[in-house]
Formats: structure tokens, C-alpha cells, sequence
């Protein structure tokens, strides 16, 4: 008989993360326009509108954008380059699928889900960025270990305020100081020009005659 710790593990993929690691991207045709509710607008160059947090944008016909063909001609840029990062579609699903068109009372908790579920699935992203990363065994290990405490087999509403409200995403803030100050060293010697790039240090040609009777 396995052991609960073997029984609790994740099953993992060949990269070592999750095999059920969630959708990262967002999906809008399975998503609820939560983005468009829950988020607010400031009127600028990003929005043509002031719109404030938990109220439709006006611009939405039940859960789709009447004018997403013309966002950025219509002053809406913010809005085409936003990516939920997969969190919307999957705070619908752990929802039950439920439409707050429908069950204005759904709304609420849904948007606190989908608060969650962006902080989680924004940190997962970055991580599985840094997995492609010359890592050293301690990152990895600690890379590996939050990818899966982010990872539950069983997410739910709950769960997902407990992990984007605990210490993970401390400690995920941790890891990517530490990261950074590993990597600079590595990124500094990157940057650095090769033979053929470097600058040569032959001293400037010596002005003609012409150039030095006008001077």
C-alpha cells in the first residue's frame, strides 16, 4: 500500500512540474467576462472609461465584448493586451459554471475567486518560466515545491483564498529575490559584448589639412 505522502503527491510531468498543472492562458469563450466586471477602468490611454471594480462595463451584450473586434480604435488598448492568465474561465468552472447574468448573487464570490485564482496563476506562470532556467538543486527544489502547493488536486473556492492569502506567495516573493540575485552575475556576463562586438581602441584619425586650417 502506498503511504499518504505518496497518495497526496501531485503526479508530476517530465519537467518535474505537475502533469495537472492548470490552464495558464486565458480562455474567454469558457469564462463568464469576469475581467470585464471585476477589474476597474481608469479613463486614460489604456480605457476610454472610468468604470469602477464589480460593476459590468457597459460595453458587454451577457458575457461578450460588443466591440472586441475594434478594442484598441475604440480606446480600449488595456483591455486587448489583458490576459487573466486562465484564471478567469477557471474560477467559472470551480463555480459550478454558474452565470451571475442568471444569479446576480454568484457574482460576488466569483470575483473573489477570480482575485485568487490571478495571484496563483500569475505566480505559477512565473515559475514556469524559471523552470527553464539554468537552476541550481536548492531553486529547483524550492521551484518544484511551490509549483506544487499551488498545484492541489482537488481546488476549490476555498482553497484558492487559503493559498493566495497564505504564506506561498511570500515565499514564492522570496524565491524570485534570491533568483534574481543569483542570476544577475550570469546576466551580467551575457550582456557583455564579444570580440567582434567589442569597440575597437584605435585612436581617431588625424584631421586633414583642410579641416585643420579651418579650426
Amino acid at each position: 500500500m502506498a503511504s499518504a505522502d505518496a497518495r497526496s503527491a501531485p503526479d508530476t510531468a517530465a519537467d518535474g512540474d505537475p502533469s495537472d498543472l492548470p490552464e495558464l492562458a486565458a480562455d474567454c469563450a469558457a469564462c463568464a467576462a469576469l475581467c470585464c466586471v471585476g477589474l476597474a477602468f481608469d479613463k486614460g490611454a489604456e480605457f476610454a472609461i472610468d468604470k469602477p471594480a464589480g460593476k459590468p462595463c457597459p460595453n458587454l451584450s451577457g458575457h461578450a465584448c460588443t466591440i472586441h473586434a475594434d478594442l484598441a480604435a475604440r480606446g480600449f488598448p488595456g483591455c486587448a493586451r489583458f490576459d487573466c492568465e486562465g484564471a478567469g474561465q477557471r474560477s467559472v468552472a470551480l463555480h459550478g459554471g454558474a452565470s451571475w447574468r442568471d444569479d446576480p448573487d454568484v457574482l460576488s464570490p466569483m470575483l473573489d475567486t477570480f482575485r485568487h485564482l490571478r495571484r496563483i496563476h500569475e505566480l505559477l506562470n512565473l515559475l514556469v518560466v524559471a523552470g527553464r532556467l539554468p537552476l541550481g538543486p536548492d531553486h529547483e527544489r524550492e521551484r518544484r515545491s511551490l509549483v506544487a502547493a499551488l498545484c492541489p488536486q482537488d481546488m476549490t473556492p476555498g482553497l484558492a483564498a487559503t493559498l493566495a492569502t497564505g504564506p506561498i506567495p511570500g515565499r514564492a516573493r522570496a524565491f524570485f529575490r534570491d533568483l534574481r540575485r543569483e542570476m544577475q552575475p550570469l546576466r551580467a556576463a551575457t550582456d557583455q559584448p564579444t570580440s567582434s562586438e567589442r569597440p575597437t581602441r584605435r585612436r581617431a584619425p588625424c584631421p586633414s589639412p583642410q579641416a585643420r586650417s579651418r579650426t
